[in-house]
């Protein structure tokens, strides 16, 4: 079964842990996710250690999480300013931005 789950609109390492949790809930009810961030406005490296850490567990659980649409905004300006977009991996671009790197 798939959930739709509207992202917050600010994960940073002070709301980490809320974030965390209701991802977690998630996994443990066995629900494929897809990540809504459109409402996304403050973001920090907490959120993509978070994001990076789910693709895991979720692959790990034979599920399936991702984007609603491809990363942009706030989120896109932060894998650019961390360097996450110099070594992307085929998967990496898949899920950030489905298979299409922005210009």
């Amino acid at each position: 079964m798939r959930h739709a789950m509207v992202v917050p609109d600010s994960v940073t390492v002070r709301s980490a842990h809320q974030f965390v949790a209701v991802l977690r809930a998630k996994l443990e009810e066995d629900q494929d996710v897809d990540l809504d961030l459109s409402s996304l406005a403050e973001v920090d490296l907490a959120f993509i250690e978070i994001i990076y850490s789910a693709r895991g567990q979720w692959a790990r659980a034979g599920r399936d999480l991702r984007l609603t649409q491809p990363a942009s905004g706030a989120v896109a300006a932060l894998l650019q300013r961390a360097g996450f977009l110099t070594d992307l991996t085929p998967p990496d671009i898949e899920f950030w931005f489905h298979g299409e790197l922005p210009q």
